[in-house]
Order: C-alpha cells, then sequence, then structure tokens
C-alpha cells in the first residue's frame, strides 16, 4: 500500500463544492479522504501551505501530432508540457498522420500513452475519412477502439447532407461529436480576422459570420437527430448569442468551449505580423472577447481549452500569409485563465477550476476531474500569485510557438500527480 498526504492547503473541487482549507489523503493511486486536519500516517506528505489543490486539469482540443509529425510533437513532450500546467488529462485530435479514422490508430494512441505512463490521452476519431469531407469514417469502429469523440477538428463538414448523417450515426452509436465550425466560401484565404487591424496590414481577413453560420447550423443539425454536440474554440459574438438561445430553448445536447487564447488576446496581436498571433479561428476584435466573456459569466460555455498546436520553427517564419495557424498553451492555460479571468474580476477561480475540471469531464464522459473519494488521484497544485514572463524557448512542448511568449501571467502549476505518483514538481518532470 502507498499513499500521499497533501497539507494545508487550499482545496477547490468543484464537483464536491469544496472551496477552503483541506488536506487530501491519497491511498493507491485513488483519493481517500479530503476533510480538515488529516492525521493519517503516509509514505510521503506535500506541504501545500499557500498553494491551491485542485482535481488534475482536463483538457478537450490538443494535437500531439503523432503518428505522423513528431518533429512537430510527440504524445510524450506533450505529456511534459501538460504536466508542466497542471494538466493531467487531454484529449488527443485526429489530424495525425495517418488520420485518426480507423481503429489502429486509435489503438496506436491509447497504447503508446500507457507505454509512457505519463498523463492521460483520451484520442478522438475522424467523423470523415481522411478528414476529407466526403465519405464518413467508420464511427461505431472508431467508438469500439477507444475513441471518447469523433471530430474533424480543423476541417468543418461543408456538405450539411454529410453531416446530418453524420449526427444520426453519433446518436446511434452513443459518441460525441465535436465540431470545429466555419464556413469555407466565406473564410478562403482569410489568414486572420476581418476588421480594422487586417485592414491596416493588408491581410485577407476571416469575417466572424463564418463561424456564426455553421455554429447555427451545426446546432441545427444536432437537434434533429437528438445527437451530443460539442462546438470547439468559439471566438465571436454571433457564435456565443447562438448558443446562448440553444441552451435556453433546451438544447441540452449542445455544450461548447472556448480556447483561453479566445478572451485573452484580440487581433492586435497580429501587429508586426506576428505569426505566433496566427491561428485558427483567429484572435478577434475587443466586442467579440467582450461577447466571450459574457458567455463565461452566464455559463454559454461549459468548456475552457487550449487547442494546443505545435509547429516546427520553420512553418512560423513564413510570411504572415504563408504561416502556419495555431499556437501552444498547456503549460500557461491555467495562468492565462487566472490574469485574464479570476484576477481581472470577472470568475471567482472555482468556477474556472470547474470549466477545467469536472466540466470537460462530463462533456467526454471520463471519471475525471473531481476528488471524490475513490477517484483517480489526479491532481494539480498551482502557486495563484506566481508572477512569471512566457519564454517559449524553456517550453517542455517541442513546439516554441507560444502566442503567450514574453507576456506575464499570474499562477503557475507547483506540483502534478497523476494516478497518485508525483510526475511534475519543481519545474522537472520527475524521472525524466
Amino acid at each position: 500500500m502507498t499513499s500521499l498526504l497533501i497539507k494545508n492547503g487550499h482545496v477547490i473541487d468543484p464537483a464536491n463544492k469544496i472551496d477552503g482549507p483541506a488536506d487530501v489523503l491519497v491511498i493507491d493511486g485513488k483519493i481517500a479522504k479530503v476533510a480538515k486536519a488529516i492525521t493519517d500516517k503516509a509514505d510521503e506528505t506535500i506541504d501545500a501551505k499557500g498553494l491551491v489543490v485542485t482535481p488534475g486539469l482536463i483538457d478537450l482540443q490538443v494535437h500531439v501530432r503523432e503518428p505522423g509529425r513528431e518533429d512537430k510533437e510527440t504524445i510524450e513532450t506533450a505529456s511534459w508540457a501538460a504536466l508542466a500546467g497542471g494538466v493531467t488529462s487531454i484529449v488527443a485530435m485526429p489530424n495525425t498522420r495517418p488520420v485518426a479514422d480507423n481503429q489502429t490508430v486509435i489503438e496506436f494512441v491509447i497504447k503508446r500513452a500507457r507505454e509512457l505512463d505519463l498523463v492521460n490521452v483520451y484520442p478522438t476519431g475522424a467523423i470523415t475519412k481522411g478528414e476529407a469531407g466526403h465519405e464518413l469514417a467508420e464511427i461505431n469502429e472508431l467508438k469500439n477502439a477507444g475513441a471518447v469523440a469523433v471530430t474533424d477538428d480543423g476541417v468543418d463538414v461543408q456538405d450539411e447532407g454529410l453531416l446530418r448523417r453524420a449526427f444520426q450515426y453519433t446518436k446511434t452509436c452513443d459518441i460525441l461529436l465535436m465540431s470545429h465550425c466555419e464556413v469555407n466560401n466565406l473564410t478562403d484565404g482569410g489568414v486572420m480576422h476581418e476588421g480594422w487591424v487586417s485592414t491596416q496590414l493588408g491581410l485577407p481577413g476571416t469575417p466572424a459570420a463564418a463561424e456564426d453560420l455553421a455554429v447555427q447550423k451545426n446546432i441545427m443539425l444536432a437537434n434533429m437527430s437528438g445527437a451530443r454536440l460539442h462546438l470547439l474554440h468559439n471566438s465571436t459574438k454571433g457564435a456565443t448569442d447562438a448558443i446562448r438561445a440553444a441552451k435556453k430553448a433546451g438544447a441540452k445536447n449542445v455544450t461548447a468551449e472556448v480556447s483561453v487564447q479566445h478572451f485573452a488576446l484580440s487581433d492586435e496581436e497580429c501587429i508586426g505580423y506576428n505569426t505566433n498571433a496566427k491561428m485558427y479561428p483567429p484572435l478577434r476584435s475587443r466586442d467579440h472577447i467582450d461577447a466571450i466573456i459574457a458567455g463565461i459569466k452566464d455559463d454559454t460555455f461549459d468548456a475552457f481549452t487550449t487547442d494546443h498546436a505545435p509547429h516546427i520553427e520553420p512553418e512560423k517564419l513564413e510570411p504572415f500569409i504563408d504561416a502556419a495557424f495555431g499556437s501552444t498553451g498547456l503549460e500557461t492555460s491555467f495562468a492565462v485563465m487566472n490574469t485574464y479571468l479570476v484576477e481581472a474580476g470577472h470568475i471567482p477561480l472555482s468556477k474556472g477550476i470547474s470549466k477545467m475540471t469536472v466540466e470537460p469531464a462530463k462533456i467526454v464522459r471520463i471519471n475525471k476531474g473531481t476528488l471524490s473519494v475513490g477517484a483517480d488521484a489526479d491532481i494539480a497544485i498551482f502557486d495563484t500569485k506566481a508572477v512569471w514572463v512566457v519564454d517559449a524557448k524553456k517550453s517542455l512542448s517541442k513546439g516554441k510557438n507560444c502566442v503567450f511568449d514574453g507576456k506575464k501571467l499570474t499562477g503557475r502549476a507547483v506540483t502534478t500527480i497523476v494516478g497518485g505518483c508525483v510526475k511534475y514538481t519543481k519545474g522537472q518532470i520527475v524521472g525524466r
């Protein structure tokens, strides 16, 4: 029997409505007790005085790149980055090479994650074969192989008839469909948000309406079948309004997320042709950010994610119009949430933790995101007052393309525990 005791911390566990001083006892990799002044003897004791103890964070949208683009990222390096950010569970996107549109790739990802024994990795499968949008993948096969959802991620299914059939199949198979929402005919050639900044820079823009229309389309088609729909990385006022209206109308099958950069940064980050600020969906203007924050406050949005998208350096050194889309974020997501929402006075820390633990766990139906007795001891310990400047060159991810590079943030993971084992502490991966 092995045991671990975390003493003197401020425990925030939204699943159990805990928000106050408490100790956490772990026995054989499971939560054994959460209470004040636990006196049980333990093999290892961590003093968390002045720190915040939470369930390990869950990120619903991570590009691990393996198999096929190990030059950009691997399951191992993505796991290191996750641990450094207090993230203990990641949902891996299917845009690998080959695409995860078959059981072989799904099984590979699961097997490799188990071999590494770093964080929990939950693969997703593609909606369509090759993410090409022409023919449905074998959705039930993907679920049986271990996929927690299907998504074409960075590509929206443009054929509404095909998308409708996808919802019908996911309803029958009882698996979540995650949708990246855009109307290609409106986004073709756009490299950033269409607005004053894009005009100043002389760059082709992507109108907010491209996302707004696609969000409404996805909600309508999901409601026709009753399938579960999760809307990825929403960034516009129109999308926020549509999701809010759907929920008010009783659409319990619809959930939605915001990638943390979309409530933190505006399209002004692109000034100077900063390619780290090039992503999809693009960083929007301040009016859209204000709408997103309002949607966070009223729970229009269920979860926060990173859309962690690592690239090799040459792909970001291209001229802005040709550079790759995406930013890394696993190591900074908590700090961004804490800095731009909690420290800014928009939400309490407990709400932010909820949208990064129990709520994403519910969306993909995994038994994580809680410190309930008997649950897996996936735990993060944060110093919410630590002020630091992001240095992307020191990132544990292979990708150094972080849009928050050089920015001052408040809050940082101190220790990350997975299955009762300390995997990250004092700025180091244990055993690396």
